[in-house]
């Protein structure tokens, strides 16, 4: 997967028009994710920044959260994973963190998926839980 040069970009004193692209490119990069895992039951959220907390662009299944999290601090996004119990459980267990590094080749981004599709108990076969 290829992302975004934006993902890379120093944030520190990014403005409103480059969070809301920001949110725009997480938002297209987790709707593929979605599709490469081949989920039909899922929802993309937006959570914009605020005070000491970072923005976050999240996908969530009933089993899985996977984000992406705007860190000004930090030059690139944070892509992190974590399971879920159902649908009311919004904390998940703790943030399993992706360097970009890792999933920008093809070995790497299909482990991802298959990893993603282990911790969340997703089949390949049919899109569904096991």
């Amino acid at each position: 997967m290829k992302f975004p040069r934006l993902f890379y970009a120093d944030r520190r004193s990014a403005g409103a028009g480059t969070n809301a692209a920001l949110q725009q490119q997480a938002t297209r990069v987790l709707r593929r994710v979605a599709q490469d895992l081949r989920l039909r039951a899922h929802e993309i959220v937006v959570q914009p920044a605020r005070r000491n907390f970072p923005g976050r662009v999240s996908l969530r299944t009933e089993t899985l959260f996977v984000d992406v999290l705007d860190r000004p601090c930090q030059k690139p996004v944070a892509l992190s994973f974590r399971t879920r119990r159902g649908c009311s459980d919004l904390t998940g267990g703790g943030e399993n963190h992706v360097p970009l590094e890792q999933i920008e080749t093809t070995i790497g981004y299909e482990s991802f998926l298959d990893g993603l599709r282990l911790a969340g108990g997703i089949d390949t076969s049919s899109g569904g839980r096991r």
